[in-house]
């Protein structure tokens, strides 16, 4: 296996499945000679360099000798390195849970830490956060103990990893002839693969779910997609799932917690799950009448054009009449928007809007990447022109590649032995629509919405000057980390940066002023509908994570909907397997998304204050939050920026409620 780097120090991305286990074992073989020395380090000898930051560079040089390849199983064409690397990655985080529990290597460090040395405030919350770590991985359990924690992780390190995998390779497709297009726009129809029998493959993709569910005027193909796409993943996966809680709930108890919740939010903002329920059962009430009346006018819209006398949104018309309705009262038409929102017209203008308020530039750059249509950018700062990152976009979807939009920081930043600081390389993919013969790739106004949000976590770990990778970029607590990116999606609806990033792709012309005004007139048609969608989601992750036993997730879901969402599922889905936040990083941690908000809204209200283009404020955010990482308290951090705690003010008027109510 070559250097991850190439001689040019950027990132290569040619790997071949055959070397990786070579690679892997050799790595392993070196990183158990490091560790062996590690350990038999004299007590009088460590020092928080060659103990606390040693520790930490022997699992870095390990995981170096891989390289990007865990990067590659989301992306790459080719599905035999996409399959090694599953399969590699199943073993090595295996192999993972038994080195990070091993009594020795704990000992090594509490040696060192028990003199209890004087360390400034960075290096001690490192300590700290390091100790909790150990705490969290069964070090202070007897030995039986620990060898039954140590099997409950492996198990569901497995679990977690197929759950995945079962996502990104599940295929149902819809097979629909060309009446049952009728209502969605020819672009869309032209993105189709066609069958021998001259039939149109609907996939189970965003850009094919999202469209034909708004727009496809043949209830019965809405109805059939819809039930497709609620059983991705396969029953498999609920297994998998309800295997994984039982397996977590067991892991939270040897280490003396009463649910797993009370484990992951301990050492979070929030602190404990009785918090997090009654912030979240606080917005539902308050965002339950808004809903209810939302549904009741959709119900009505639906009646009227139909004749029937229904009662109920069924789950494949929420989208279909929600999408009818906008067009016909608020005079919004997504796919006729979309057409001011080429994807290049887009990320031009928030490169250039975003580079102006933090200070840097995006220069493209021909650097290896690991397919054609991904771009890449250096980012420099604007005053001395220093490189400061690289980041890459990777935007339109392709078999076997990561199904939704994520930001993957690929090389984090880092203060290095020699003093220089580690330019970090951070990677946006996404799934937007492919440029067509007539139209270049078009953007739906929720999809900007998206590019900006991920592009905030792109600078986020990009701008990191944290001086150890531990506490960089988004290396922060997990309720936490979403408001930088969900800050930048409030300028995703400013009348001059709508202006900016639009140019309608047949006659050049912005957005006119008329369609900005409905635009934003209509941003709350809905919100009360997908905020308690979001506060479903948070209530059913805590749940499934603070029961005594694990239940029927099937049944708590359908459950759920109906009392939070007033939404009646269809029988036989299973849209649980397909949760994949729940397994892979927001498990008991969903509320973050809108735990964050509340901060992003407040943040914004600052720059609002201060002017949403004024470069003092955008520096003053970069500076105290951007670069800071994790290397403080995240409560302080808002302090810093603010002048004053978080209010939940700000997010409550930007849904239209008011105070008290």
């Amino acid at each position: 296996m070559p250097n991850m780097f190439n001689k040019n120090g950027v990132l290569h991305f040619d790997y071949k499945a055959a070397d990786l286990a070579p690679a892997e074992a050799a790595a392993r073989a070196q990183l158990e000679k490091d560790l062996a020395a590690f350990v038999a380090m004299p007590a009088q000898e460590r020092t928080f360099d060659n103990t606390i930051l040693g520790y930490y560079r022997i699992f870095k040089k390990y995981h170096e000798a891989l390289g990007v390849s865990g990067f590659l199983g989301y992306v790459s064409t080719d599905k035999e390195l996409r399959d090694t690397i599953t399969e590699l990655e199943m073993q090595i985080s295996q192999y993972l849970v038994e080195v990070s529990t091993r009594r020795d290597i704990y000992r090594a460090i509490r040696a060192y830490t028990d003199t209890h040395p004087q360390l400034d405030p960075v290096q001690a919350k490192l300590v700290k956060e390091m100790l909790i770590g150990f705490k969290y991985k069964g070090m202070d359990l007897n030995d039986k103990d620990l060898e039954t924690f140590r099997e409950l992780n492996k198990e569901e390190a497995q679990y977690t990893i197929n759950f995945d995998k079962n996502i990104r390779e599940y295929k149902d497709p819809l097979y629909v002839t060309q009446e049952q297009l009728k209502g969605l726009g020819e672009d869309y129809i032209q993105k189709l693969e066609k069958t021998a029998d001259g039939k149109y493959t609907v996939t189970l993709d965003y850009p094919d779910v999202v469209p034909f569910m708004r727009s496809a005027e043949d209830e019965k193909a809405r109805q059939q997609l819809e039930y497709k796409y609620n059983r991705r993943g396969g029953e498999q996966n609920v297994t998998l799932l309800e295997k994984t809680l039982t397996l977590r709930r067991q892991a939270a108890h040897l280490l003396g917690y009463k649910t797993f919740a009370d484990l992951q939010l301990e050492d979070r903002m929030a602190k404990n799950p009785q918090r997090v329920m009654d912030f979240l059962k606080d917005l539902q009430k308050k965002l339950t009448p808004f809903g209810k009346k939302e549904t009741k006018n959709l119900v009505a819209y639906k009646n009227e054009k139909t004749g029937k006398k229904s009662r109920v949104l069924y789950p494949w018309e929420s989208a279909y009449w929600g999408y009818q309705y906008s067009k016909e009262h608020l005079n919004l038409d997504s796919e006729k928007i979309k057409e001011y929102f080429p994807s290049q017209v887009v990320i031009d203008g928030m490169l250039d809007l975003f580079g102006g308020l933090f200070g840097i530039t995006f220069e493209p750059v021909n650097i290896p990447v690991w397919h054609p249509d991904v771009k890449a950018f250096a980012i420099k700062d604007a005053q001395d022109k220093h490189l400061i990152a690289y980041f890459y976009m990777d935007l339109y979807p392709r078999e076997g590649k990561y199904k939704h939009a994520a930001c993957f920081d690929l090389v984090g930043g880092e203060e290095k032995p020699d003093g220089t600081y580690q330019t970090p390389f951070v990677a946006i993919v996404a799934n937007m629509n492919k440029p067509s013969k007539e139209t270049p790739s078009l953007l739906k106004h929720g999809e900007v919405e998206t590019l900006f949000h991920e592009f905030g976590h792109v600078l986020h770990n990009a701008l990191t000057r944290a001086k150890y990778s531990a506490f960089a970029g988004t290396n922060v607590s997990w309720d936490f980390v979403e408001a930088p990116s969900q800050l930048l999606e409030r300028w995703a609806w400013e009348p001059q940066v709508l202006k900016k990033i639009s140019k309608h792709y047949k006659t050049g012309e912005s957005l006119p002023d008329d369609l900005i005004e409905r635009m934003i007139a209509a941003k709350n048609f809905g919100t009360a509908t997908a905020y308690l969608r979001q506060n479903f989601f948070a209530q059913y992750d805590m749940l499934l994570h603070t029961m005594d036993k694990t239940p029927d997730t099937t049944k708590l879901y359908f459950d759920l909907t109906k009392k939070i969402c007033h939404i009646h599922l269809t029988k036989n889905t299973i849209p649980q397997a397909a949760f994949g936040h729940i397994m892979g990083g927001y498990d008991a941690g969903y509320y973050g998304y809108l735990w964050s908000e509340v901060i992003a809204e407040d943040f914004f209200s600052e720059f609002k204050k201060q002017g949403v283009f004024n470069p003092q404020i955008g520096l003053k955010f970069r500076r105290e939050i951007l670069e800071k990482g994790g290397t403080l308290e995240e409560e302080e951090m808002v302090r810093n920026f603010l002048g004053r705690p978080a209010e939940n003010e700000p997010f409550l008027r930007s849904l239209g409620l008011k105070k008290g109510e």
